[in-house]
């Protein structure tokens, strides 16, 4: 019933979801400051960082920051309402002391979205995740500043033929290309 309804994480300050009509009408909003579950992380900026709307009508939220010392660094899911569903928590080896993790979430191009990209600022690399158990199966890239390497990856992109574009901010500053290998 809120067809074209378009749905904001707002952080860097305000650290809520917010839903919005498809006139601009204020629908709705949920989260809050803090570290407990449906909340995103109180310090560090940028919280929540991203949403991404599955196929199936879930919202998966990016809590990127360190919290104080407290590694949120996780994907909180909700459905459309704003009830959280699942807490998937993004923790590979190599941990950047103080670093936020989930910047960016896209979902793979099949109709399953089987797996979630996700840029990773804390190992500067793309994690790639099954989207519904959130198992890590694989990377792309590592840290540097060469070609397939990373240095704070930002922002993703997927086209219709399932390559990943990768935004860097900060000291990378450039965006890079990753072609879908066997498609």
């Amino acid at each position: 019933g809120e067809r074209g309804s378009v749905y904001i994480s707002d952080g860097y300050g305000n650290h809520r979801m917010v839903v919005f009509d498809a006139k601009g009408k204020y629908l709705r909003q949920w989260g809050g400051s803090g570290t407990g579950p449906g909340q995103f992380v109180p310090t560090g900026g940028g919280h929540p960082h991203c949403v991404a709307l599955s196929n199936e009508g879930l919202l998966y939220t990016c809590d990127r920051g360190p919290g104080g010392g407290k590694h949120q660094s996780r994907i909180q899911v909700f459905d459309k309402v704003g009830t959280l569903k699942q807490t998937i928590p993004l923790n590979p080896p190599n941990q950047l002391p103080l670093t936020g993790r989930v910047s960016h979430i896209v979902f793979s191009r099949d109709p399953e979205q089987m797996f979630m990209f996700v840029a990773d600022l804390g190992t500067n690399a793309i994690q790639i995740m099954e989207r519904k158990s959130g198992k890590l199966v694989g990377t792309i890239g590592r840290a540097g500043r060469m070609a397939g390497q990373m240095a704070a990856p930002h922002t993703l992109g997927i086209d219709s033929k399932g390559n990943i574009y990768v935004a860097e901010t900060i000291t990378g500053r450039r965006l890079q290309k990753f072609v879908k290998a066997g498609g």
